[in-house]
C-alpha cells in the first residue's frame, strides 16, 4: 500500500447535481481503487452561476487554508475549475495556496464553456493574475475540439488534452428493449432531462409542445425531470402544466427512476442556450438509452452531435417554431426515425463509456 501513488482532487461534488459534480464523483471513485486519494470538495450552494455568497466565501477560505497547510508531496493534483468570475477567483485562490511544486503537478479540468470570453472581458489585474498562475500548471483538460483554444494566451496548446464526456453504464438499454419501445408505442414519450434553468430551454419546449396540433399532441406525452431552484419559475411552470394530462414534471431523478424514464423515452429534447454549456452528459445518456435527440448547436454540443445522424439541430433564434415542426415530424413518423435511436446506442457504446472517460483522465494525470 505504501507504493501507491497519491492524488489530490479539488472538485465539486453533489449536491447540487450538475454535470461537473457527477463527473468529479465518478473520477474520484475510480481513482480511489488504485491510488491514495485526498479530496477537497467545494460544492456550490446552488445553480445560480457566478453569484456571490458570503457563506460560500467562508467555506472557500477554510478550504484554501487546508490547501496551504498540506505538506504531502502528491504525485498529481486533479482540479476542476470554473469560468465564472467568482469561480475563477476561487480557483486562483486555491492555486495560490498550493506551493510551486504542487502547482507544477496540477491538471486543470474545465467541464464547461465561456473561459475564453470571460478572460477576454476580464480586467487587467485579473488577466495578469490568471497568466501568472495558469502558465505554471502541468496540463489542462477540455471537453472537445471546440474548446481546444479556450485557454489561448494563458496555457500553451501543447498542454491541452481532450477528454469527452460519458454516460453511466446502468443507462445502456439492451437492444431488445430499444426495439420494443419503438414497436407501435401507444404514446410517443418526449423528455427534457436537466436542471430546469430557463437558458436550458425547458420553457421553449413547453411552448412548442402546447402549440402542437391537437391531433398530434394527443399522440404524445411530455416529461420534464430536474431540479428547479427558482421558486418563482417553479410556481409559473407548475401553473402552466396544471390540469394537462399529457405533461408531467418528475422533479430531480437519479438511479432506477432516471433509467426507467430514459428507457421509455423516444425523443430527448435539450434546446439549450445556457451561457456555460459544455458537453451535456444528458445527451450522451439519451444516446445510451436509445433516444432520438433534438438540441441546439451551442457550447460544445457539436463535438458529440451530428445533425441528421444523432437527431436534429434546432435553430435557437426560431426555436419554438422549429421545435414544433421537428416534434410533429417525429411524432407522426416515429418508426421512420428509429434507426437514429439504434445508431445512438451504438455510438454511446463505441465512444462514450465511463471506463474510457476515467482511463483517459488517469492517463493524463499520471503520465502527462
Amino acid at each position: 500500500m505504501g507504493d501507491r501513488k497519491s492524488i489530490l482532487c479539488i472538485v465539486p461534488l453533489p449536491t447540487p447535481i450538475t454535470g461537473a459534480a457527477i463527473a468529479s464523483e465518478t473520477i474520484v471513485n475510480y481513482l480511489k481503487q488504485s491510488y491514495d486519494v485526498v479530496v477537497i470538495p467545494y460544492q456550490r450552494g446552488n445553480l445560480i452561476s457566478g453569484k456571490f455568497s458570503i457563506r460560500q466565501l467562508l467555506k472557500i477560505i477554510i478550504l484554501g487554508m487546508k490547501l496551504n497547510y498540506i505538506k504531502k508531496d502528491f504525485d498529481a493534483i486533479y482540479f476542476v475549475i470554473s469560468s465564472t468570475f467568482w469561480g475563477n477567483m476561487r480557483d486562483l485562490f486555491f492555486l495560490t495556496m498550493l506551493n510551486n511544486k504542487l502547482r507544477g503537478k496540477t491538471i486543470l479540468h474545465l467541464h464547461g464553456a465561456n473561459m475564453d470570453r470571460y478572460l477576454k472581458k476580464a480586467s487587467s489585474p485579473v488577466k495578469v493574475f490568471n497568466k501568472r498562475l495558469l502558465r505554471k500548471v502541468k496540463r489542462a483538460i477540455v471537453l472537445g475540439e471546440s474548446f481546444k483554444n479556450i485557454f489561448d494566451g494563458y496555457i500553451s496548446d501543447t498542454k491541452i488534452g481532450i477528454v469527452k464526456n460519458y454516460f453511466t453504464p446502468s443507462l445502456l438499454i439492451d437492444e431488445a428493449s430499444l426495439l420494443r419501445k419503438f414497436n407501435f408505442p401507444e404514446k410517443v414519450n418526449i423528455l427534457f432531462l436537466s436542471n430546469l434553468i430557463r437558458e436550458k430551454g425547458y420553457e421553449l419546449l413547453l411552448e412548442a409542445f402546447l402549440s402542437l396540433r391537437e391531433e398530434v399532441s394527443g399522440r404524445a406525452i411530455l416529461h420534464f425531470a430536474g431540479e428547479i431552484y427558482s421558486d418563482k419559475e417553479k410556481t409559473s411552470f407548475l401553473d402552466k402544466i396544471k390540469n394537462k394530462d399529457d405533461i408531467f414534471y418528475h422533479g430531480p431523478v437519479a438511479g432506477i427512476e432516471e433509467r426507467e424514464l430514459l428507457w421509455k423515452t423516444h425523443i430527448f429534447c435539450l434546446p439549450t442556450y445556457y451561457k456555460y454549456e459544455g458537453q451535456p452528459i444528458s445527451i450522451l445518456e439519451a444516446y445510451a438509452s436509445g433516444c432520438i435527440v433534438l438540441t441546439t448547436n451551442h457550447g460544445g454540443i457539436k463535438d458529440i452531435f451530428q445533425d441528421g445522424i444523432n437527431g436534429f439541430f434546432i435553430d435557437i433564434d426560431i426555436a419554438k417554431n422549429k421545435l414544433r415542426e421537428k416534434l410533429e415530424m417525429l411524432i407522426v413518423n416515429l418508426d421512420n426515425h428509429k434507426h437514429i435511436a439504434i445508431y445512438n446506442r451504438k455510438e454511446a457504446l463505441d465512444k462514450y463509456t465511463e471506463k474510457r472517460f476515467c482511463m483517459e483522465i488517469e492517463q493524463i494525470l499520471l503520465n502527462g
